[in-house]
């Protein structure tokens, strides 16, 4: 048993598996005794042909929730006993020695033949790969990665069992892999309405299960649309090489760009980890400006539970992940400017109209709100953005403006707010950036108290962070 700075370390399981048990057994016999257990063996096999390997804990999560994670474990470990599966020990400083599970030869050839029902590849007799085989789906060096990806992966798949889903080797943008530029983690692809009733039918009706090549053979008009790149940083690219991984996205074609990317960074909460995913964060502002402000893009970043959160609501809003808020609502938001209005008699506060004023000051894109302020011959506005913990879309739109701001422009006014507005205290919780001049407020601080103007800004001293209470 080896620790490494209480990352998991991998040890091999021959050692092991040979002390526990010396039997061998008939692999017609192993053929038998998973057919005769077919609704839960060919679940596993298929789950790990899939994902390449999982623990006993995710594929409960994923396949058996009804079940006991004992009873899983128990099945894997028979399984892997009879040389179906082969399993990895990664042992930590500070929790129990997790088994990672994969397919074994043989038991991709069952996969192949009962499941699949189609022909072995044998390399040195076929032309033609109509599966995926061992050495596709090897982890090799990569378990901590994997283990965190598919950790990730398994709790949003529990909550969309719907969406197709695969890794980027199983989802060529074009032929070549050697030509493949972007190599997500993983995709999720939106596919036609008849191919997701296929599938429903029969599992193997699944054009992700097949190399391009076949793929093409089986499913001649099968056609997708991906919906969300996902990156799980390791936190060893710089910020130049994080630019150029989001341009080389930026450079495919119109048919293969997602829809929306997230990447998120599982290190513990720490000083260097906020770090971390500021640096992330501001490489995506520097790549993809002008694909957030033309509505192109949606962009996610963060810890593991805050962007599992914020893709769950995107997957399952789509086109509507701000506009089924309630603090999108322009008329609840006219009578809170409106009541301040009449609480505040030393300043006319109103709410403008957003595209006329646009188009009148020539803004370079649009904010989901505008408010002027006007007190003593000064005026001030505010220029208010809807925002959710973990979407970076807001900020890149806010980094935009200032900038154009800082150029000269909108010199008129003797003061200029940026304003990001939240549901609720979510972005007590968010990444911020570090800048002293954006406003956060809580739409719920502003339904209970009937008006606007309460909100909360940043006041670092020492690398310490306190919030302040602030009236626009």
């Amino acid at each position: 048993m080896e620790f490494h700075h209480g990352e998991m370390v991998e040890q091999t399981d021959g050692t092991k598996e040979r002390n526990r048990s010396s039997k061998t057994y008939e692999l017609a016999d192993v053929r038998t005794m998973t057919e005769n257990n077919a609704e839960i063996d060919y679940k596993i096999l298929l789950a790990l042909y899939e994902h390449r390997a999982l623990t006993p804990i995710q594929i409960k999560k994923l396949f058996f929730p009804e079940r006991h994670v004992n009873s899983i474990r128990n099945r894997l470990r028979t399984l892997a006993e009879r040389k179906v599966l082969t399993v990895n020990i990664r042992y930590t400083a500070t929790t129990r020695p997790v088994h990672m599970y994969s397919l074994a030869t043989f038991g991709l050839r069952i996969l192949v033949e009962n499941v699949l029902q189609v022909r072995e590849y044998v390399p040195q007799l076929d032309d033609n790969k109509e599966h995926f085989t061992i050495d596709d789906l090897k982890v090799r060096h990569q378990h901590q990665h994997h283990y965190e990806l598919q950790d990730w992966l398994v709790d949003i798949l529990c909550e969309n069992q719907t969406l197709f889903h695969s890794e980027w080797r199983r989802l060529p943008f074009v032929e070549d892999d050697e030509h493949v530029y972007v190599k997500p983690d993983w995709v999720f692809i939106d596919v036609e309405k008849e191919v997701a009733e296929e599938r429903l039918e029969d599992t193997a009706n699944n054009p992700l299960l097949y190399p391009y090549s076949y793929r093409k053979v089986l499913f001649p008009d099968f056609t997708f649309s991906p919906v969300l790149s996902v990156e799980c940083d390791r936190g060893t690219m710089n910020r130049m090489e994080l630019i150029e991984k989001w341009e080389r996205y930026r450079s495919l074609s119109e048919k293969h760009k997602p829809k929306a990317i997230v990447m998120f960074y599982s290190q513990k909460k720490s000083s260097s980890s906020v770090t971390r995913h500021r640096l992330i964060r501001e490489s995506m502002i520097k790549a993809f400006s002008l694909d957030v402000v033309k509505g192109d893009i949606q962009l996610f970043e963060g810890g593991f539970e805050l962007t599992q959160t914020i893709v769950n609501t995107y997957l399952s809003r789509r086109d509507k992940l701000i506009s089924i808020e309630e603090m999108s609502n322009e008329e609840q938001l006219m009578k809170f400017v409106e009541k301040q209005n009449d609480i505040d008699e030393l300043r006319d506060i109103s709410l403008l109209d957003v595209p006329k004023t646009v188009d009148r000051l020539k803004l370079p894109l649009v904010p989901d709100a505008i408010i002027l302020t006007n007190e003593n011959g000064k005026s001030s506005v505010q220029f208010v953005f809807n925002a959710l913990a973990g979407w970076v879309n807001p900020f890149v739109k806010v980094e935009v403006l200032k900038k154009w701001v800082d150029e000269g422009n909108l010199s008129i006014f003797d003061s200029i707010k940026f304003v990001l507005l939240y549901p609720d205290q979510q972005f007590l919780h968010d990444i911020r950036p570090i800048s002293n001049d954006i406003f956060y407020v809580s739409y719920k601080e502003a339904k209970e108290f009937g008006a606007w103007g309460k909100a909360h800004i940043e006041e670092r001293k020492h690398r310490k962070v306190q919030w302040t209470e602030v009236q626009l």
